[in-house]
């Protein structure tokens, strides 16, 4: 499986897990930022991509994740090779690995973007190789979001920005175990009409349940996937 795919998958892997959250939440307004999260876990669960259009915005989520993915890796690579030293991508420095993701950077929000036009239009038969990849990894999409429940904090408001960190934990099955618990920042934005906008998922590598959590997640798929 081409790297390109096996990272989209980390990105993708955020909007599956937010599925989670539609059964464990309840709100009773419709303009604060837990009922736009609310409303797109909605949109995954019943793949609705024009509710889902309404509150995220794609083009700012898909390029913040990269740059900030990005940033993690290439400034914890040191770290990352010690924690899975088999891995040859984390066998470079944190040059190469800033020059790497910035020159594969429209190739891996491009297949992020596919994996979810299919995932939103699962009648939509593929044609091309990398389209092929494509539904092949909103089917995983699927997978993930059957398997993880996520748990929200209050909406932390300031101005027209909010943060609002989310829990996310696996359930007992084989997709379920490759995260057992991963924290995650969703950043929105209120819109002129009152609406909030996900504008930016993010982690950190302070929380022990975040950046390595997630990296060590993936390490584990890949194995699953019997990939190299």
């Amino acid at each position: 499986m081409n790297r390109s795919l096996r990272l989209g998958a980390i990105l993708l892997l955020a909007f599956a897990v937010i599925g989670g959250a539609y059964t464990g939440y309840c709100y009773h307004r419709d303009r604060t930022p837990e009922a736009a999260l609310h409303q797109i876990a909605r949109a995954v669960l019943t793949e609705d991509r024009k509710l889902f259009a309404e509150y995220v915005d794609e083009d700012a989520v898909l390029t913040t994740m990269h740059a900030d993915v990005s940033a993690l890796l290439a400034d914890n690579i040191a770290a990352l090779h010690e924690r899975h030293p088999s891995d040859w991508f984390f066998r470079h420095d944190t040059a190469f690995m800033y020059d790497y993701m910035a020159t594969h950077r429209a190739e891996y929000i491009g297949t992020a973007r596919a994996v979810l036009d299919f995932y939103f239009d699962e009648a939509r038969v593929p044609i091309t190789k990398a389209e092929g990849n494509a539904r092949w990894g909103s089917d995983e999409m699927r997978a993930f979001a059957a398997h993880y429940a996520a748990s929200l904090e209050p909406a932390r408001i300031a101005g027209d920005r909010a943060t609002v960190n989310i829990l996310v934990r696996g359930d007992d099955s084989d997709y379920g175990r490759l995260l057992p618990e991963g924290a995650l920042t969703m950043e929105l934005v209120r819109q002129a009409d009152g609406r909030w906008t996900l504008v930016r998922i993010s982690t950190d590598t302070i929380r022990t349940n975040g950046f390595y959590a997630f990296i060590d997640a993936a390490e584990r798929y890949w194995e699953f996937q019997g990939w190299d």
